[in-house]
C-alpha cells in the first residue's frame, strides 16, 4: 500500500491535471517572472548533498533506493542556470545507473509522470529569466576537505 500523498505531492497534483501534463513547465517561469518575486531573487541555494535521481520530487520507502550521495551544494545568482546544472547532474547519474535521461524517461512504478523533463528550465531561458544554454553558464567548482 502506498503512503498518503505528502503536501508537496498534493500541490503537484493541483499543478497537473493528470500524469501526462507538466504544468510546472509553465507555472515556474510564470511565477518567477512576476516582478515582486523576480526582484527579490539574489542568491539561490540548492542542497544536493543527498539527491533523488528517480521517483521524485517526493520520496517514500519504495523510492529510497534512488537517493544518492551527491555531496554538493550549489550557489547561483541565476536560478535558471542552477536548474540547468542540476538537470545535467541528474542525467549523468541516471545514465551511470543504466537509466534514460529525464527527457527520454517513461513512467514506471516509481514515477507517476509520463514526462519527467524539467521543461521549465528551457522555457525560463527562452523568456529571458536566466541562462539555459549550458555553453553560456560558468560553473566554478570548489572542493572542501
Amino acid at each position: 500500500m502506498d503512503l498518503p500523498p505528502s503536501g508537496r505531492e498534493a500541490l503537484l497534483g493541483r499543478l497537473s491535471s493528470c500524469c501526462t501534463s507538466n504544468a510546472c513547465g509553465t507555472f515556474i517561469p510564470t511565477s518567477v517572472s512576476i516582478p515582486v518575486i523576480r526582484d527579490k531573487i539574489v542568491l539561490n541555494i540548492c542542497d544536493a548533498i543527498q539527491e533523488p535521481y528517480h521517483g521524485g520530487p517526493n520520496m517514500n520507502e519504495k523510492r529510497r533506493q534512488f537517493i544518492w550521495e551527491h555531496r554538493r551544494m550549489y550557489f547561483a545568482t541565476d536560478p535558471v542556470a542552477m536548474d540547468k546544472i542540476g538537470w545535467e547532474e541528474l542525467d549523468k547519474k541516471r545514465v551511470a545507473s543504466g537509466m534514460k535521461p529525464l527527457a527520454e524517461a517513461l513512467m514506471d512504478e516509481f514515477s507517476r509522470f509520463v514526462r519527467m523533463q524539467p521543461e521549465h528550465v528551457d522555457t525560463a531561458g527562452a523568456l529571458g529569466l536566466g541562462v539555459a544554454d549550458r555553453a553560456k553558464i560558468d560553473l566554478l567548482e570548489i572542493e572542501l576537505r
